[in-house]
């Protein structure tokens, strides 16, 4: 599965997509039609979509709109799609928890406004549960995680959707520091992609896949003792100088000897449903994009593919 982003585009991206630069701020139809057929020819299972709170309620309406343009595509139908949940509007805080705040309902609330998504006959499913991600699950302040999970789970099944949650936390960061954020709420954790390096840390550059098979792994093994599935989040490269020029980040640039063996070690690192997120299809403003350029073609989707629809 892979993130969809909606962003503008920056004037510092050189690379040029095969489809052009399209409007992808907005949603367009036109051009994901386009990512459909890339998809489907890259054995993608399905793109993740970001769903922001309606405690803004114009983030929410623009999050909707970009989805809703893009099912307009006439082959929409022909590739499934997730929600990216993010709650960062509420600015929760440990002083500032979700409970005393008063957001509750509005959290409650956000899942029913993504109902008409669940019920799409694209929408993705894990053993009949629909997928969610939680953008930054582990800042999801709050008194009791495990009855807010339960409340949630609760008002949605007497809607008539079961869900399937993948909370999401920092990259670099031990498997159990929020494991009383996750524990008794979701069904699987995925860190964000490790990529995100500073130039401080350059053991993790040089020896990047053996650092993820390390970490990765322990992660998989310390969850399921908590009987929580293990998501491995790769990049296809990584440069954060396109927008911010004096970021001191690494840059990981498009390489295919790199992006075979991170395929390698994120697939033994996935768990019982062997789901692997890659971040990202199409943003370009930090170089992770898959989705296929005049430079490079489909390369990057063709290893995919390969590494994980063929062995």
């Amino acid at each position: 599965m892979l993130t969809s982003k909606s962003f503008n585009w920056n004037s510092n991206v050189k690379e040029v997509p095969e489809a052009g630069k399209y409007n992808a701020n907005l949603g367009d139809p036109v051009a994901y039609e386009k990512h459909v057929k890339q998809a489907i020819a890259g054995g993608i299972d399905y793109f993740i979509f970001g769903f922001r709170s309606a405690n803004i309620i114009t983030e929410n309406t623009a999050d909707a709109t970009f989805i809703n343009n893009l099912q307009t595509a006439p082959n929409a139908l022909n590739q499934k799609f997730a929600l990216n949940y993010s709650f960062s509007s509420m600015a929760l805080l440990d002083t500032k928890r979700i409970e005393p705040s008063g957001k509750v309902p509005v959290f409650l609330n956000d899942f029913v406004l993504m109902l008409p998504y669940f019920k799409a006959s694209n929408y993705m499913k894990i053993d009949g549960k629909c997928v969610v991600y939680i953008k930054d699950a582990h800042n999801l302040f709050a008194n009791d995680n495990a009855a807010l999970y339960k409340q949630l789970r609760a008002q949605m099944t007497a809607l008539g959707v079961e869900l399937f949650i993948i909370g999401n936390q920092q990259e670099w960061t031990p498997p159990l520091r929020w494991d009383f954020r996750f524990v008794n709420g979701v069904d699987a954790v995925t860190h964000s992609t490790y990529n995100n390096i500073d130039v401080a840390s350059y053991d993790r550059f040089y020896f990047f896949n053996k650092f993820c098979d390390q970490a990765w792994g322990y992660s998989k093994t310390r969850l399921l003792d908590f009987k929580l599935e293990y998501v491995p989040t790769i990049s296809p490269s990584f440069n954060r100088k396109i927008v911010t020029p004096t970021d001191v980040n690494y840059v990981f640039p498009k390489n295919v000897a790199y992006f075979e063996g991170i395929c390698n070690v994120a697939r033994r690192a996935s768990g019982v449903h062997k789901l692997v997120l890659v971040d990202s299809f199409n943003d370009w403003n930090a170089d992770t994009q898959l989705e296929s350029s005049v430079s490079y073609g489909e390369t990057y989707l063709s290893i995919l593919k390969k590494e994980f629809k063929i062995k």
